[in-house]
């Protein structure tokens, strides 16, 4: 497998008991205005019940995530304002690095590029991860996704971070311990 398949999240997923999801969620939701995050989960909806999945993962993995529908589920899509922009960006100057659901659809946001460019400008901690229903990589359609590493799995289903070009070499060997450290 090259990259994670949506699969593979959602599998992991069903594999977390729904009282400890719904712990997961509890203990995150409505977090402070200055609550720290570990990763800031940056998708399109279109990619949600994948994403979840990601989110889950990540947390049984013991990173603390930030998830808007999960951590701020009061924020409405449909009424998006000054607050809205303002709150986000508070949650990423909150949060030490951001993953970057990569996928057919991610081109499609608005908010996708301005999320990477924040916490870019701020901790420049930033990797991306294909999303997709067949762990393939989606081509770029904004040639600056090509800056920052890869989000892959080894053998072992183990997040690595890998370096960008076509010498992708594993530079970081497990990026929920690299995130822990950060």
């Amino acid at each position: 497998m090259e990259f994670f398949s949506e699969q593979f999240f959602l599998d992991q997923a069903r594999q977390i008991p729904l009282n400890e999801q719904r712990e997961f969620s509890t203990r995150v939701r409505d977090s402070r205005a200055d609550a720290k995050f570990d990763v800031f989960l940056s998708y399109n909806i279109k990619n949600i019940e994948a994403v979840k999945a990601i989110y889950f993962f990540l947390t049984k993995k013991g990173l603390k995530v930030y998830l808007d529908c999960i951590v701020d589920p009061d924020m409405q899509r449909d009424n998006c304002g000054k607050s809205t922009a303002q709150r986000i960006r508070n949650r990423l100057m909150n949060s030490k690095s951001l993953l970057y659901a990569q996928s057919p659809s991610a081109g499609q946001s608005n908010w996708m590029p301005w999320e990477l460019g924040v916490v870019d400008g701020y901790t420049h901690k930033c990797f991306i991860m294909p999303v997709t229903s067949d762990a393939k990589q989606v081509t770029p359609r904004r040639e600056y996704l090509s800056l920052y590493p890869y989000v892959k799995p080894d053998t072992y289903n183990i997040m690595k971070i890998f370096s960008v070009g076509s010498e992708a070499r594993p530079i970081i060997t497990d990026f929920v311990q690299y995130i822990k450290g950060l």
